[in-house]
């Protein structure tokens, strides 16, 4: 690449939400119609490897307006996947939110959720020996992985 860009979430049938390089989930940016994707091409050239991963902002429901994005597993080049992450399951009622997610018994999922208040977390999800699946819950305070 011998030039920057800039990308914007109608160039690639995305919506709104947030933004960040494969390489950092604490590199978090805005994306949406007047905040595009920057890239540079001091950091993208035909020696790199460049990869950004977008994803929606979800309401909890709450007075406050908490959000979350599921950013998905640390380090994968496919980061949400509908094999790993089965369902998304939001209460705005009890302002929570509940991930679903599949794998091989006793494997450890790293996950990463943003969170309006918490911002980047990491929850290491331990599948279950009977293969049942773990479930990640996000709150207005918390994020953790049962």
């Amino acid at each position: 690449m011998q030039q920057d860009y800039l990308v914007f979430p109608s160039m690639i049938g995305a919506v709104s939400g947030l933004a960040w390089p494969y390489d950092n989930a604490t590199d978090v940016r805005g994306f949406s119609a007047p905040i595009p994707i920057e890239i540079t091409a001091r950091k993208c050239h035909n020696l790199s490897i460049c990869v950004w991963y977008v994803s929606p902002l979800q309401s909890l429901g709450d007075a406050e307006g908490t959000q979350f994005a599921l950013f998905g597993e640390w380090n994968k080049w496919t980061a949400v996947s509908q094999q790993r992450f089965t369902s998304i399951d939001i209460d705005t009622t009890n302002n929570r939110a509940v991930i679903t997610l599949e794998g091989v018994a006793d494997e450890v999922v790293s996950v990463v959720v943003f969170h309006s208040v918490l911002l980047s977390v990491t929850v290491n999800c331990r599948i279950a020996a009977d293969n049942s699946p773990a479930r990640v819950t996000v709150t207005t305070s918390t994020v953790t992985c049962s």
